[in-house]
């Protein structure tokens, strides 16, 4: 006897042949598109050490909010000052990490819209871009456009 082939059911009844696959779509299960938990699951997917240039809008009913987080090098500020190279990391750079945003995002529910534009880099100085993550949601802008 052999196995042809094996299915995996999510919990909503989708089937997937691969398990991996089945698993990484339930964590989607329950999540609004352009919503502050779509941008969580995301960052989620990447090294939470990565550093972060970008901003990010989230509609809350206040208002909107935005959340602007760089990484830069300071040296050219320093410089004139200091030995930069005597300097530590923390002296060097101002940064915000993946998981440095995740812990932000907490604060926010899950299901409110968002925007975002966002560079990921293994470097504080992002020398080099590794990702870019970048989504436009209408419904962010929905009161603002009814207004004009």
């Amino acid at each position: 006897m052999e196995i042809d082939r094996i299915f995996y059911r999510a919990k909503d009844g989708r089937i997937f042949t691969d398990p991996l696959k089945c698993e990484a779509y339930e964590k989607t299960i329950g999540i609004l598109q352009g919503s502050v938990g779509m941008l969580v699951n995301e960052l989620e997917k990447h090294n939470a050490e990565s550093y972060i240039n970008g901003m990010v809008l989230v509609k809350t009913k206040k208002g909107m909010e935005a959340a602007i987080r760089l990484s830069a090098s300071l040296d050219d500020y320093l410089e004139s000052f200091v030995n930069v190279n005597d300097l530590t990391k923390d002296q060097r750079y101002i940064y915000e990490t993946v998981g440095g945003l995740i812990k932000y995002l907490a604060r926010y529910d899950k299901d409110l819209p968002c925007q975002y534009m966002i560079m990921l880099s293994d470097t504080p100085d992002s020398a080099k871009s590794e990702t870019v993550m970048a989504n436009y949601n209408p419904e962010i802008w929905k009161d603002k456009e009814d207004k004009a």
